[in-house]
């Protein structure tokens, strides 16, 4: 079974800024396959269908199917997906804590990534 939920939000741009994505994710149970991740993107005309196939411009954050675990990180630039070519590490191993996920998109095209504030990527 799949959940989503999606808002709309206002265009914008980081042109000449930081932009930070900053979440927080808490497993309740242990997921056999599923995700924690958002999607970024356009915005779309009728928000009651949104879901796996919706286009987005970023993805981000916990995503496992069964022994593939994963924090994702993918952008997609004139419909094409481009993503982070080394793993970085999943940390929602069963625990039932609550982790932060930061996404910092540094104003000179660098990347950050952050879970819990430990630096995975930059």
């Amino acid at each position: 079974k799949f959940y989503a939920i999606a808002a709309p939000f206002d265009s914008f741009s980081n042109e000449g800024k930081d932009l930070i994505v900053q979440y927080q994710v808490k497993y309740e149970k242990n997921l056999v396959c599923g995700g924690g991740y958002l999607k970024i993107g356009p915005k779309l005309p009728n928000l009651t269908v949104f879901g796996e196939t919706s286009p987005y411009n970023i993805m981000f954050g916990p995503d496992q199917c069964n022994s593939e675990k994963r924090t994702q990180l993918i952008f997609n630039h004139k419909g094409k997906n481009h993503v982070k070519k080394s793993e970085l590490p999943f940390k929602q191993e069963g625990d039932g804590m609550s982790h932060i996920y930061r996404l910092t998109l540094v104003q000179n095209s660098t990347v950050r990534v952050e879970v819990d504030e430990e630096l995975l990527f930059q």
